[in-house]
């Protein structure tokens, strides 16, 4: 089954975003945060330059601080203890919650490791349309077909899609066949999307990340964006992105 979900990656925020969504209220920071962790909305944890990232949850918040459940290997908590700039990705009523620690320290909370840091003296809440994304279950999930010469069509790969937005996909970097590198530019990649035809675009590859799930299994993803798609393209991920809101709509009546 396809859940619908906002991608827990960093944003960069112009001043002008960041001063309309910026939130610096104690109590309004502590109200966001205890909901998140009343309701186990997972926490995208980004350490080490942003280069590495678990995905984690909020424990607890009150105006004293923050706990942040541990990962679950220790040597991730190790490294994450010794970051200077610790960076957490979140949601809170299909809005995305971004907020930066400066250090925290490995310690319990009721019996179980676990960070603690002060209460953030600001954080980021932001709701756009372009977030709404498709989270496609590795079984039956979206595939992209990568040509990786531009010149001989017939060479392609298919590469498994882990999630897509009006704004671009991640993908699976476990395949071989094909090389997924930050820089990397593929034309011609089709993405058939479900009784909605296929998007063809050019696709850059923007970055790679680690991610360590909840079991400590570690998985490498390519984010990439897709370069100036034309009208088709655009119109077919608006639509297939308005079919993943309605479902998920009917599903929570």
């Amino acid at each position: 089954m396809r859940t619908k979900e906002i991608p827990l990656k960093i944003e960069l925020f112009s001043k002008d975003e960041e001063n309309e969504y910026l939130i610096t209220n104690p109590k309004e920071i502590v109200s966001i945060l205890q909901t998140i962790a009343q309701r186990k909305s997972r926490v995208a944890l980004y350490y080490n330059e942003g280069i590495s990232m678990v995905l984690t949850m909020i424990l607890a918040a009150d105006e004293n601080g923050v706990w942040i459940d541990a990962a679950s290997n220790p040597q991730d908590n190790r490294l994450i203890e010794r970051s200077k700039r610790i960076i957490f990705v979140t949601t809170h009523n299909q809005a995305k919650v971004q907020f930066v620690a400066a250090d925290v320290v490995l310690g319990t909370y009721e019996d179980a490791p676990a960070f603690s840091l002060g209460l953030p003296l600001k954080l980021v809440r932001l709701q756009r349309r372009d977030y709404y994304r498709l989270v496609t279950a590795e079984t039956g999930a979206l595939n992209c077909i990568i040509r990786p010469v531009a010149s001989q069509t017939n060479i392609q790969h298919e590469v498994t899609v882990m999630d897509i937005s009006i704004g671009g996909v991640a993908l699976v970097c476990e395949q071989t066949g094909v090389e997924l590198h930050p820089g990397m530019v593929y034309e011609h990649c089709q993405i058939e999307l479900p009784e909605l035809g296929t998007v063809e675009a050019t696709i850059e590859v923007k970055n790679t990340f680690e991610i360590t799930d909840r079991n400590g299994k570690v998985k490498r993803r390519a984010g990439c964006v897709f370069v100036k798609p034309d009208g088709k393209t655009t119109m077919l991920l608006q639509r297939y992105v308005a079919q993943m809101q309605q479902q998920l709509a009917g599903m929570k009546r």
